[in-house]
């Protein structure tokens, strides 16, 4: 009898010592994907708004033509009113300017809100800064400056190497948080150096973004470079400290972190890459074993040819996901205790209850991380196993779904068609299309109207492309104002094309507002089809993206 409640414990603590294990490391990716996605979204703006200054080179329909190149501005006016298109692409206060390579400045820098500063310099002049207000309001003259754009670092450095470059991650003095520069030469048709365009654009949102993660009891998430140096984080702690009669704020190392677990990821991370290296954008999974415990660390490398090296990185006790199961076993072997002094088959069916639940519950945490469908617990107990499944059902709609609108969010929606194309079978293979959506005249609302406005447009908009979409397609919100839409089992292009052209007559109908208010957007919808424009998920999302994106263009043309 004894040996049988031993047996029971020793198989309750295994089974749930591996559910742990699982959920720990499903709720880490989650959450790394997440980290990695606001990176992704941060470095694409800079990139972007670049690319708004001085568009890269199109290709041609015909074959064997050049790519086409759009001219350089050669008038101050032309090229100012790109800096402002690429400025008022960033939610956040940024900092977009060109420095000419006849020595030549223009900037446009957003403070605040509406508040914005203009510096402008002729060639071996001096640079002058204004204030004003936005586009075409009046400018106040505040300083006048010897400066010289070509002898900057971001300038010589982008010169140097002839393509975009990142700059150092930097303390800003006066604004209190890190930021970082991408710059880019700018080339004519016949390979002379025009000058430098520069994106400047701050870090805090990273932090801000990390600080709301669900993360657990203790979990933490940082972004780090590979040295070291923080970049954002999910523990109250600053980033920087300014030190006496020092001009410069010091970064904060991970290993100087005041949270232990911060400390002992990184050097986890630190030791896993000195001896191998890691391959950009995989997830690495890590376990420890620290003097409070097992923990569990995951870990991305998001590298580019820019010179970007950043590691986002993410870990948590097991304890953390531990507790409850181990209190459930301690209260069913108290019941199996007095199980044995009653009768051994009371005990054995007590041993095959609980054994049940928990083989439910590790099935359920496995679902979480492959994308398979969330199976139905039927655990109906009001201990801490039932608990805990109440758990998971809250952690499975928190992890797949987006807060805001309640549709699927990026990395749900990628793993569910990660998950059918590993068990679609070749006498039936697998046809998708996905529609990749971005929302025109969005920005316009929220400007106008607040936030509030704009989160209700987004929820309104959700709602009309589930009501428009079959039973088995999905649609996902991707951060932003930018959706997209799961096809299942369309193949063909005309056929992908008319339920975009159904969606965006839907996304186009009024939406009531505030006081009366009418709000009325538009959606550019770019479309793929799986396997024709891609054998992954990636390549179809940025099929889509591209397509996306000439639909956008599209729609300027035709509306000026």
């Amino acid at each position: 009898m004894v040996c049988l409640v031993l047996t029971i414990g020793w198989f309750l603590y295994r089974a749930g010592d591996d559910a742990t294990e699982v959920l720990a490391r499903n709720a880490l990716t989650e959450l790394t994907g997440r980290v990695s996605q606001a990176i992704d979204r941060q470095t694409m703006g800079a990139r972007e708004s670049l690319n708004v200054v001085a568009p890269p080179a199109v290709r041609t329909a015909s074959p064997g033509q050049p790519p086409a190149m759009l001219p350089f501005p050669v008038h101050r006016k032309e090229l100012e009113e790109r800096l402002w298109l690429a400025n008022l692409m960033f939610e956040d206060p940024s900092y977009v300017y060109f420095g000419g390579a006849d020595g030549s400045f223009l900037g446009i820098k957003q403070e605040e809100g509406s508040q914005f500063t203009y510096s402008v310099r002729e060639p071996d002049g001096k640079n002058y800064v204004y204030q004003l207000r936005g586009p075409g309001t009046p400018m106040e003259l505040v300083a006048a400056q010897e400066y010289e754009p070509r002898k900057r670092p971001w300038y010589v450095q982008a010169v140097q190497r002839g393509r975009e470059t990142w700059s150092s991650v930097y303390a800003d003095y006066r604004q209190k948080h890190l930021g970082i520069n991408l710059s880019k030469p700018i080339f004519d048709t016949d390979g002379k150096l025009l000058g430098v365009a520069n994106s400047s654009i701050g870090l805090l949102r990273l932090t801000t973004l990390l600080r709301a993660l669900p993360l657990g009891a203790h979990g933490v998430a940082f972004v780090t470079e590979l040295n070291g140096d923080m970049i954002a984080d999910s523990v109250n702690e600053p980033l920087h400290q300014i030190r006496d009669q020092d001009p410069d704020l010091r970064r904060l190392n991970a290993s100087q972190s005041s949270s232990p677990l911060v400390r002992q990821a990184y050097e986890e991370v630190r030791r896993y890459l000195a001896r191998q290296p890691a391959q950009s954008g995989k997830l690495m999974l890590l376990s420890s074993r620290t003097e409070g415990g097992k923990i569990e660390v995951a870990f991305r490398l998001h590298h580019d040819a820019a010179g970007l090296d950043w590691l986002a990185i993410s870990a948590a006790p097991r304890s953390d996901f531990l507790g409850s199961v181990t209190s459930g076993v301690y209260q069913t072997l108290m019941l199996g205790l007095m199980a044995v002094c009653l009768t051994f088959v009371i005990g054995f069916l007590l041993l095959r209850w609980v054994l049940r639940d928990i083989r439910r519950l590790t099935q359920a945490a496995k679902s979480i991380g492959n994308g398979s469908p969330f199976p139905d617990l039927n655990i109906n107990r009001n201990d801490e196993i039932g608990q805990l499944a109440q758990s998971f059902v809250e952690m499975e709609r928190n992890l797949r779904t987006d807060r805001l609108t309640n549709v699927l969010n990026r990395d749900s929606l990628i793993a569910q068609i990660d998950f059918r194309r590993s068990n679609c079978v070749d006498g039936s293979p697998l046809h998708f299309g996905l529609l990749f959506i971005d929302l025109d005249r969005f920005k316009a609302v929220n400007d106008e109207y607040g936030h509030d406005e704009g989160d209700k447009v987004l929820v309104t908009i959700a709602q009309r492309l589930q009501h428009t979409l079959r039973h088995d397609d999905s649609v996902a919100r991707f951060g932003g104002d930018e959706f997209v839409v799961y096809l299942h089992g369309v193949s063909d292009m005309e056929v992908a094309r008319s339920i975009a052209d159904k969606i965006r007559h839907a996304v186009n109908k009024p939406i009531p507002g505030r006081e009366g208010q009418q709000y009325v957007v538009d959606a550019s919808v770019g479309v793929s089809l799986y396997p024709d424009d891609g054998l992954d998920v990636e390549t179809l999302l940025r099929v889509a993206d591209s397509r996306m994106f000439d639909q956008k263009r599209l729609h300027r043309i035709l509306s000026v």
